[in-house]
């Protein structure tokens, strides 16, 4: 029998029947949805665990659901291995030559057994080629290393950045977050330290969330750094010193620093930031699965980025909304370890748990799977409504699933045990007891179907960096390759001339991560709650200075400073005119302007040996000066608000022009500058040392002229000024401004997918009853026709035996009543035989009609998925302009740029110090 493909529905198999010891022609379909009730697949090696979770993977793709799949042996990695044209050639590369030279083959020869053999079991399994090119587009696999560069690096700073979440509202979610990274952090030291109870966890705890309720992205640097120096005086009602002395704060960070000072410590905090969102979805918003590889992994290692995971998966679903679809799949190849029986409580045990408890509620699924059963809390499983059983390798491991079975029975009535435990004993390789609490007929037998992906083993990882050596180069380009540095690059583009690549490519400005665009506000802390709050074991630090008062800002980038005026100029302590490029002056204080003109003083934010780099000088020491140069800035902020969206925010604007000329209009678009930080502002010179100026031309001195352009400037981003948001009317679901294309996109596709299976739902319950009716109408019109079979065979004794009797009757004289006895005998023979003959044809008819029915069916299931496909790509824009009222200058008037000059052999060489 051939398998139907109907979206939401995973073909695993066929079932098997144990009496008879072979397939039957029933197919085993596997409801998605049923997940996020989550499953568990427990098997030794050889009994086709691998295989059976690899099909739901590949089902899972071609239904477009993203994964996150943690992988610790490799086998998982062969997803990539997709070969639609199922050739030698595609298999060559990745077969396993010691099983060549095990079978007397060549590899070219082993490579043309495996296709063939690929070959003949997909079409078994009535697999056809086109769907393996479905899988093959669907596929959108990317394998991390987490500590290594081998395939896609992965970079655990995301962890640390400041949530851009409402901390009067979300603030249990953010701690439980902040909860989750702290464990992780302690697990990759090797410590198992718990919330509230120990102190070191309490400690950082509380340091994280000081500096994300201002707003500060964090690193593991800094972190260390505020252990051995808290930024706050009191943890609770005690101080600091008295709840964890000093001595106790700078062993922890020096076992901290240890991690970190490892050279292999740079990997982690190189390439595409460790955030759900972006590992579920492209930026695009299509689904993809993220593989994470971590054999290459210590113990301690493997620990920390698999807690990491499941707590960054936890903070994700818990800001989705609630769904009955599946959203998203979470799978860990092997549990060992990571969810063991009471009373064992690794770091892993309690955010598993969470997911396990909550994320039904949110669509997301979790597929467990472990070769050592006795190593499971099955009491803690019986979250999981799916469980597949294959082979078991030892006694041992038959009596702990079966104990594990009777947890499952406290809960579930119908399961029975003696029966079950007899199938799991009996169990052959690819056969799996599946026990669904979704399905109400108990527990089944399956034989897992073909994998469609070539299942060569586990894969190298000189093998995994061939098969990722694209999307690394990809990577690369995307996330800057920097230890410490911010993963997501806010580059200031010229959003007038530019967008971002992508999803738009408009002539305005574009907003938030959806384009290029201005700056958004800088964070600010919310007040404090009253009182003690809960969730880290201690009092966050509020108090004096207030909560929310920032850091001062460091000038320069790395924190070094030249030491303007440390060397005398040439000849003295002046500098000759001669010397001085044209139109700068020496002079003590800045060149006089209107009292009604406002000055800014920017920062350095490059060393010396930076900015002459950048400009592409050569530097080879001496004085080195710092001289000012006026523009005109401009700084504006720019309000947004649409009620029917729901959409409150803002912009910041920059603009700096360097030549202004006298009259005429300024060409506003031409001058997009970076937004700086007011509190990096100053209205006097960062160094008083200082004392080369360039002189202000009058057009920038006039404050008829100055005022004339701010209004201007109000007028220009009144009018242009826009802001794009992605928008679909039938859902009316409107893009975060502040978000990405990404989530705006899974958010789309999540309620398409709402709407698909809820169409689905009324297909199946219409065919259903249909198929149902004409099921039993065969099943009526069956049973006459064997009685119309046993009829006829009793009438063609009946003939016989008067037929015989009338011979005899001619002799003996007796003809009448004998003849007319087989002329009825004939006559109901002949009867019973039109009344079979129709049977026959009503038997064919409704045959074929439940042939047609299922052929409407499916065709009806592909055009209810196109439906839903084409519904969820109908995405358009959303503009929302500014009124005039909302658009507030902050800074307008002479913006004097550092920069640095050098007398080079009598050569004056002046480079920017700041940008």
């Amino acid at each position: 029998m051939a398998f139907i493909e109907a979206p939401t529905n995973f073909y695993l198999g066929r079932m098997y029947d144990p009496q008879a010891q072979h397939l039957t022609d029933d197919v085993v379909y596997y409801d998605s949805r049923d997940l996020t009730t989550h499953a568990v697949v427990v098997g030794m090696t050889g009994s086709g665990k691998t295989g059976l979770c690899i099909s739901m993977l590949e089902e899972a793709i071609l239904d477009n659901i993203p994964a996150i799949v943690i992988d610790p042996k490799g086998d998982i990695t062969n997803l990539a291995l997709t070969f639609p044209n199922l050739t030698p050639e595609e298999f060559r590369p990745w077969i396993q030559e010691d099983d060549a030279r095990r079978a007397n083959m060549t590899p070219e020869q082993f490579a043309a057994h495996e296709a063939a053999k690929w070959r003949d079991g997909l079409a078994r399994w009535d697999i056809v080629p086109d769907r393996l090119k479905w899988l093959k587009l669907a596929t959108r696999l990317s394998i991390y290393t987490p500590g290594s560069d081998t395939g896609l690096p992965i970079s655990i700073l995301a962890s640390l950045r400041a949530p851009n979440l409402d901390w009067n509202t979300q603030t249990e979610l953010i701690r439980e977050r902040i909860n989750g990274v702290v464990t992780a952090i302690y697990a990759l030291a090797g410590m198992n330290m718990r919330p509230v109870t120990d102190e070191p966890h309490v400690l950082m705890a509380n340091i994280i969330e000081y500096n994300w309720r201002m707003g500060r992205d964090m690193t593991i640097e800094d972190i260390i750094r505020q252990i051995q120096k808290p930024p706050f005086k009191q943890l609770g009602v005690f101080e600091v010193d008295q709840y964890i002395s000093e001595k106790k704060r700078y062993n922890l960070a020096m076992e901290l620093n240890s991690v970190i000072a490892a050279p292999s410590f740079a990997s982690w905090i190189q390439g595409e930031p460790l955030d759900i969102q972006h590992l579920l979805y492209t930026p695009d918003g299509k689904p993809k699965v993220s593989v994470f590889y971590i054999s290459h992994l210590s113990e301690q290692e493997r620990m920390f980025i698999m807690t990491l995971l499941l707590e960054s998966m936890n903070a994700w679903m818990r800001m989705q909304n609630g769904t009955s679809s599946l959203r998203a799949l979470l799978y860990i190849d092997e549990m060992f370890g990571y969810f063991p029986p009471y009373p064992k409580n690794p770091p892993s045990k309690e955010p598993l748990m969470r997911l396990l408890k909550q994320a039904r509620a949110f669509g997301v699924g979790l597929i467990l799977a472990t070769q050592n059963p006795g190593d499971l809390d099955y009491k803690g499983l019986t979250n999981a409504g799916t469980w597949f059983i294959g082979r078991l390798q030892s006694e041992n491991d038959y009596k702990r699933v079966v104990a594990g079975l009777r947890e499952l029975a406290s809960a579930e009535e119908d399961l029975n045990i003696e029966e079950s435990s007899q199938l799991i004993a009996e169990l052959k390789p690819r056969v799996f007891l599946m026990r669904n609490v979704h399905n109400r007929g108990g527990p089944i037998l399956v034989h897992t179907r073909w994998a469609m992906n070539y299942l060569t083993g586990p894969l190298t990882r000189p093998q995994i960096g061939q098969l990722m050596a694209g999307k690394k180069q990809q990577a690369a380009a995307l996330y800057q390759q920097n230890a410490y540095a911010q993963q997501y690059q806010q580059l200031q583009q010229n959003p007038w001339q530019q967008a971002q690549a992508g999803y738009y490519n408009q002539p305005q400005p574009q907003m938030g991560n959806y384009g290029y665009g201005a700056q958004g506000a800088t964070p600010m802390a919310p007040p404090p709650p009253p009182g003690f709050p809960q969730g880290n074991g201690g009092t966050p630090p509020y108090g004096t200075p207030p909560y929310g008062t920032p850091p001062p800002f460091n000038a320069m980038n790395n924190g070094q400073q030249p030491n303007f005026g440390a060397q005398a100029a040439p000849g003295g302590n002046t500098i000759q005119s001669g010397q001085l490029p044209g139109g700068f002056i020496q002079t003590p204080t800045p060149p006089p302007v209107p009292n009604e003109i406002t000055q800014y003083f920017l920062p350095t934010t490059m060393t010396d040996q930076q900015a002459f780099s950048k400009a592409g000088r050569s530097f080879n020491g001496g004085q080195v000066m710092l001289a000012y140069v006026p523009m005109l800035i401009a700084q504006t902020t720019v309000r947004y608000a649409q009620k029917s969206a729901e959409i409150y925010t803002m912009r910041k604007y920059a603009f700096h022009v360097a030549d202004l000329p006298a009259t005429g209009l300024v060409h506003w678009d031409e001058h997009v500058a970076p937004v700086v930080d007011s509190r990096q502002l100053s209205g006097e010179p960062f160094n008083a040392s200082v004392s080369i100026y360039q002189e202000p031309p009058a057009s920038l001195t006039d404050p008829k002229r100055l005022k004339t352009l701010q209004k201007d400037v109000v007028d220009f981003l009144y009018n242009t000024a826009r802001l794009i948001i992605p928008y679909h009317s039938q859902f009316k679901l409107y893009g975060d401004p502040d978000g990405d294309m990404s989530d705006f996109q899974s958010r789309v596709t999540q309620q398409a997918r709402e709407g698909r299976d809820e169409e689905m739902d009324k297909l199946n319950q219409k065919y259903g009853a249909a198929m149902d009716k004409l099921e039993d109408k065969l099943r009526r019109k069956q049973r006459e026709y064997e009685a119309e079979q046993m009829e006829i065979r009793d009438r063609r004794r009946e003939s016989l035996y008067t037929t015989g009797e009338a011979v005899l009757s001619i002799f003996r004289g007796r003809t009448n009543y004998t003849l007319s006895r087989m002329s009825r005998a004939n006559r109901y023979k002949r009867q019973t035989e039109a009344d079979i003959e129709e049977s026959r044809e009503v038997i064919s008819d409704i045959e074929r009609e439940m042939a047609d029915l299922e052929a409407e069916y499916a065709q009806r299931l592909q055009e209810v998925n196109q439906k839903w496909v084409d519904i969820a790509a109908s995405v358009e824009e959303s503009t929302i302009s500014p009124y005039k009222k909302d658009i507030a200058v902050d800074v307008f008037g002479i913006g004097w740029i550092p920069h640095y000059y050098v007398n080079a052999n009598g050569q004056a060489i002046v480079v920017p110090a700041f940008g």
